[in-house]
């Protein structure tokens, strides 16, 4: 196996492995400097994107190989927001942008309905979620939060903090450790008593 070696003019090296008839382009990665085919999507040891965006993909949305980023929004506009707006991807390709429509979904999701990493809406469903009703790992809710550490007037969690806080550990006015009247406003049956 024959190793040609070019210098190109921004200084960078381009390797070519030549095995008989099938040549091989090698390109270095940017990030972790492993040499890959110039014909890969991304570098396997980090995960960077190696193809460059297009001004036709840069306006869908979608990468020329493998879809690492995509965003979507309806044509449809409520109150100044789309109806529906995904932007989905990781941190270092899309950054810190959220997804905001009337439906929302992204890594960080801000609308009337929110999905995400970090969601924030009337109704909420994410790993961190805020807002009216809300259902993720952390539920800050001013209404109904739920998820293992649940903030709200109805709490329900591991950990619940509310007016009515029904969890693992349950802190508030109204729990099953300080009211016993709480399952029966929950309609819970009534235990028999022997």
């Amino acid at each position: 196996m024959e190793l040609i070696q070019l210098r190109l003019r921004n200084g960078a090296n381009l390797h070519i492995r030549n095995a008989g008839d099938a040549r091989m382009t090698l390109v270095r990665c940017a990030d972790c400097g492993r040499e890959i085919s110039e014909q890969a999507t991304a570098c396997p040891e980090c995960g960077r994107p190696l193809q460059e965006r297009s001004s036709a993909t840069a306006t869908s949305g979608a990468w020329a190989g493998r879809p690492y980023f995509y965003e979507y929004k309806s044509q449809i506009i409520l109150f100044g927001l789309p109806l529906i707006h995904v932007m989905l991807g990781p941190t270092w390709l899309v950054g810190f942008r959220p997804a905001r429509g009337i439906i929302a979904v992204g890594n960080i999701a801000v609308g009337f309905a929110a999905f995400g990493g970090v969601a924030m809406g009337v109704v909420a469903f994410g790993g961190i979620s805020l807002g009216i009703l809300c259902v993720g790992g952390m539920a800050l809710a001013l209404g109904l939060g739920a998820g293992g550490i649940a903030t709200g007037y109805w709490a329900v969690g591991g950990i619940a903090i509310g007016v009515y806080a029904l969890g693992g550990l349950g802190i508030g006015a109204h729990t099953l450790q300080n009211d016993p009247n709480l399952l029966r406003i929950l309609g819970a049956p009534p235990s028999s008593s022997r």
